[in-house]
């Protein structure tokens, strides 16, 4: 009797520690990704709200071992905390045009709309006053994403 018990109170014991352990796991590759260094990541495009609170960054990635992932991430990244947030991934290879105003992110590309990855549709931040705001991500194929280079 005392055996079974014993037994029951490991497997549960067992299972916490994977459950945990698969959320640490997921939050460090998933949630918080490594930020876009200079030996994988080269700055395409950045664009900011009027009062500077908040930056949308646009890099071309090229990470992994022998660089096996190749494409965009899209960042914001609020100064006043240094509080970084990646929004986005492709591994779409054209060109990438954001633009934000009013309370939107639009990130444009001449891509296939099922190509991007996008994390979540609205964002909150904190404005220059300190208030909460929020941000929404609107993803288009307008046609004119523009390259690098070709500003």
């Amino acid at each position: 009797m005392l055996k079974q018990i014993l037994l029951g109170v490991s497997a549960i014991i067992i299972t916490v520690i994977v459950i945990l352990g698969s959320a640490v796991i997921y939050q460090k590759t998933t949630m918080q990704p490594d930020l876009p260094h200079e030996e994988d990541c080269e700055i395409q495009q950045i664009v900011t709200t009027d009062d500077g609170s908040l930056e949308a960054h646009s890099y071309w990635c090229e990470r992994g071992k022998n660089t096996q992932w190749k494409g965009y991430e899209i960042w914001l990244h609020e100064p006043q905390p240094d509080k970084w947030q990646r929004i986005m991934t492709t591994e779409h290879e054209g060109c990438i045009k954001l633009e934000l105003a009013d309370q939107k992110l639009e990130i444009n590309h001449d891509g296939k709309r099922g190509d991007m990855f996008l994390v979540e549709p609205v964002f909150l931040f904190n404005d220059a006053q300190g208030v909460s705001q929020s941000l929404s991500v609107q993803v288009s194929t307008r046609g004119d994403a523009v390259c690098p280079g070709s500003e």
